[in-house]
């Protein structure tokens, strides 16, 4: 049919008005379709429209679900912009309270382990080092003063023990001002007992221990001694010696006071306040003679250095020329440098001179003549190695038997 036909035939025909909405990309859409229904019966296949139709309204699913995901995005986001806000202005104000508030606050995991804490917890916290404590079990040593700074010395200690206190039965004023010491200084004037308190600090206590002691008191004992003679030799070797110490005497509070004797060092048997020697030649050359004098709490030392003089010079005081033996009269000498005797009759002349030991005199004057028998004296003046510088004179007598 000619086009112009089909127009004429639709003018002709009774109009067809079609309207529909739509939604479209957030806004509401009306399409109007007007035609003729014979135009559209006789000239328009169904199947293309129907598929146009479908594909428009898949657009517009499409369309609507993007929308709404737009829409649903942005409410999203504006809730996730105000609940950060949120958060943040919650935190600020609960770093405020936590690091302000006047309370020590924490935070604890799950395994205990401390993950946050303020200033005032850790101001607060106190951190223990436990360590086992030895008891403190422990005696007090003692040592006495005899010369200066006279008492006693009272020592105790233990490591880390840092509370002591002293006491005194019977009260010593000595002790006063020294109860907090470890090692403390007393002179009492009577048998006391000093009581110690200790622990490693004084409140509360810990591991407190109590010891005590008991000492008398300090007897001073000053040695001294005389001894005679100043020197000893082979005709006279015995020493007398006495005791003239201070201290020695006294026993006091059950203690013991006296003496020993050394000679040379070796402790003699007698222990007397006067006492008697006899010599050995086995002692040297000097005689070391020592007391030692004690009490119960001090010991003293005396003495006295006396030279033994070994040089010998012995006169006899009998002799008999007319026999088999001793018919002569002369020293038995040792250590002598020079020599010089001389003898005289009771009338005071002189019967004898010689200046050699050896030359001894037989009895008769000098011009050859028996003397009577009777008593002589003699005089004899020698030097030695003990006084080589100065001269010795010994004097004596001698009986002349006929």
């Amino acid at each position: 049919v000619p086009i112009q036909q089909i127009g004429a035939a639709e003018d002709a025909a009774e109009p067809v008005t079609q309207s529909r909405e739509l939604v479209f990309a957030g806004r509401q859409w009306r399409v109007d379709s007007r035609r003729s229904a014979a135009f559209v019966s006789r000239h328009v296949n169904r199947v293309p429209w129907l598929l146009l139709a479908a594909g428009i309204v898949a657009t517009l699913a499409v369309a609507a679900l993007v929308g709404v995901f737009l829409r649903r995005h942005a409410d999203i986001s504006r809730l996730v912009a105000e609940r950060t806000r949120a958060l943040a202005e919650t935190e600020a104000r609960f770093t405020s309270a936590f690091d302000q508030v006047a309370v020590g606050m924490s935070h604890i995991g799950p395994d205990g382990r401390w993950l946050r804490v303020n200033d005032t917890l850790c101001d607060s916290v106190v951190i223990l080092r436990l360590s086992v404590l030895e008891y403190p079990e422990t005696g007090i040593g003692k040592r006495q003063h005899c010369r200066r700074n006279i008492g006693w010395d009272l020592i105790s200690g233990f490591p880390g023990v840092n509370y002591y206190h002293w006491t005194s039965e019977p009260d010593d004023s000595t002790l006063h001002g020294q109860e907090r010491f470890s090692w403390i200084h007393v002179n009492p004037q009577q048998p006391t007992t000093y009581h110690l308190h200790l622990d490693y600090r004084e409140s509360p206590p810990q591991c407190p221990f109590d010891t005590s002691i008991s000492v008398n008191p300090v007897v001073i004992v000053v040695a001294a001694m005389h001894a005679e003679p100043d020197e000893i030799t082979y005709d006279d070797m015995h020493i007398i010696a006495e005791d003239f110490s201070i201290g020695t005497r006294e026993y006091l509070w059950g203690g013991w006071a006296g003496r020993n004797w050394y000679i040379n060092g070796v402790r003699q048997v007698k222990n007397n306040e006067w006492v008697e020697f006899y010599g050995d030649p086995s002692w040297g050359d000097t005689v070391h003679l020592m007391m030692e004098a004690y009490s119960t709490t001090c010991l003293d030392t005396a003495y006295k250095d006396i030279p033994f003089r070994r040089v010998a010079l012995f006169f006899p005081n009998v002799f008999t020329p007319d026999r088999d033996e001793n018919n002569l009269f002369f020293p038995h000498t040792t250590g002598v440098y020079e020599y010089e005797l001389w003898l005289f009759d009771r009338f005071g002349l002189q019967v004898f001179h010689a200046t050699d030991p050896s030359q001894g005199w037989d009895g008769t004057t000098p011009g050859g003549l028996r003397c009577q028998q009777g008593t002589y004296t003699w005089r004899c003046r020698y030097r030695d190695a003990i006084t080589p510088n100065g001269y010795q004179t010994l004097t004596g007598t001698v009986t002349l038997l006929r």
